[in-house]
């Protein structure tokens, strides 16, 4: 027992805790077998826990790599020109996801997602009855509203890869995954897809009430010390962003409406500058990010697959990324956020590389939640009431992206809805969104392939330990 003490300390003081089982992959028992007085004895403990949970998502078979630009933009086409490995081989799967190679990351997503969920519900277990004395300030509300809005962001993306969506037949009443709350080693039950998606949203209100007060990004401040970087953190922003993005999930667009308008009417994300666009410096579109993920290792990682000489390339032809843009010929995504290969009929995107002279700013940051987002999601909402609304959403963001068409408010519905797909697929490249807005409407398909949109196609098979000790 002593031994297994000291190992959790060293974990907790690098922020990284690993999870496992031998028997049940949900089993994860992060605080089970130590005292919880040891590990946040402090408020420093529990800034140690958060910041682990942040780290944890940054590793390369999560948001990393294959959560973002790897996996999930693979399968949804976002590459149409993949050479060397590890993903060339995927074209061959045409999405048979008991393929080994591929059947492996899959399962790396529900075992690194669930992990940092146990480590998110120890903190949560742990701060909801630790003396409030031990807290500076806002603190205590503060990591409290992360965590919350953390777990809520974690276990959506998990309903995302591995429940049916609520817009496919029956999806809402779909058995889905395990909604994780507590530190008990024994395994939570399975609930739907409905339950799941409410036990998100009241997580993000338990998040959304903790910080709405005290967040310093409510006031635009940059703060300091502990309390500087809101982009890195789970903020109220991306609390409001991430109710939005599930609202629209579940077909509530009323309140995602509400949310999405919030987040836009802040005024805290305002256009990226077309200077710093056009100069090579701003190729995230910075100010936009409601919540980015911090890896110094971005760059590099990203250098093995979009590079010109790159041997593992992950590109799209010229013809297919010219034919994505309206306007190719003034797009800031496909002038400034691209790059050519040695094959010059290939480009691949440059956006997580910056630019060579840029200022450090500009750099280390994995894009989660931005703000084009907020106005996608009030275009859809606002497509059949009130079209002229709708358009001028999509148009902003068109506009401040070097597009000069500009899409008619006489556009029906299905229009609309179209040019919101197409800038999906435009602004979400190495970001991972593009197979989530696939699954999300119930697509028939994937554009590049011949695949029937179906379950078969978006729901993620869980773990075989998962189906085999009966946590489905």
């Amino acid at each position: 027992m002593k031994m297994i003490k000291n190992i959790y300390m060293v974990l907790m003081l690098i922020a990284l805790l690993s999870v496992s089982s031998c028997k049940k992959w949900l089993d994860v028992k992060p605080k089970t077998e130590v005292e919880s007085t040891v590990a946040f004895r402090n408020e420093q403990g529990f800034k140690d826990a958060l910041t682990g949970v942040y780290l944890q998502l940054t590793g390369n078979s999560l948001y990393g790599q294959e959560l973002t630009f790897g996996t999930l933009d693979v399968l949804a086409k976002q590459y149409t020109n993949i050479s060397g490995t590890p993903y060339a081989s995927f074209e061959g799967y045409n999405y048979n996801y008991a393929q080994l190679e591929l059947k492996t990351r899959l399962d790396n997503f529900w075992t690194g997602l669930y992990s940092a969920v146990a480590n998110t519900n120890s903190l949560i277990t742990n701060i909801d009855t630790a003396d409030p004395s031990i807290f500076a300030g806002s603190t205590r509300n503060i990591i409290r509203g992360e965590a919350y809005g953390l777990r809520a962001f974690l276990h959506f993306d998990l309903l995302r890869l591995y429940a049916p969506a609520p817009a496919s037949a029956g999806g809402a009443n779909a058995a889905a995954i395990p909604y994780v709350k507590t530190i008990d080693p024994k395994a939570t039950p399975t609930s739907s897809v409905s339950e799941v998606l409410a036990q998100i949203q009241l997580d993000l209100n338990v998040a959304a009430e903790a910080l709405k007060s005290v967040d310093p990004i409510l006031q635009g401040k940059t703060s300091t010390g502990y309390l500087r970087d809101r982009i890195y953190k789970f903020n109220y922003y991306a609390v409001k962003a991430l109710q939005a993005r599930v609202y629209l999930y579940a077909g509530d667009q009323a309140n995602a409406l509400i949310c999405a308008r919030e987040v836009i009417n802040s005024g805290r994300y305002p256009a990226a500058q077309s200077a710093n666009i056009i100069n090579g410096n701003d190729r995230l579109f910075q100010d936009e990010i409601i919540f980015s993920l911090n890896i110094n290792t971005l760059a590099t990682n990203a250098s093995n697959y979009f590079t010109r000489t790159a041997t593992s390339l992950l590109g799209k032809s010229a013809v297919n990324y010219s034919a994505e843009m309206d306007n190719s010929s003034t797009d800031y995504r496909l002038l400034y956020l691209t790059g050519t290969a040695d094959v010059t009929s290939i480009l691949f995107p440059t956006k997580l590389i910056p630019n060579a002279n840029a200022p450090v700013i500009y750099g280390n940051k994995m894009p989660i939640i931005r703000a084009s987002e907020m106005y996608y999601i009030a275009a859809e909402c606002l497509k059949a009431s009130n079209p002229q609304a709708s358009v001028d959403y999509l148009n902003y963001v068109r506009t401040n992206r070097g597009q000069t068409t500009v899409i008619a408010s006489s556009s029906t519905p299905a229009q609309i809805q179209n040019e919101i797909f197409k800038e999906y697929r435009r602004e979400f490249i190495c970001e991972g969104q593009l197979f989530y807005y696939y699954k999300r409407v119930n697509a028939s398909t994937i554009a590049y392939t011949n695949t029937i949109g179906n379950n078969a196609l978006y729901v993620f098979p869980k773990p075989d330990q998962e189906i085999q000790y009966g946590n489905r």
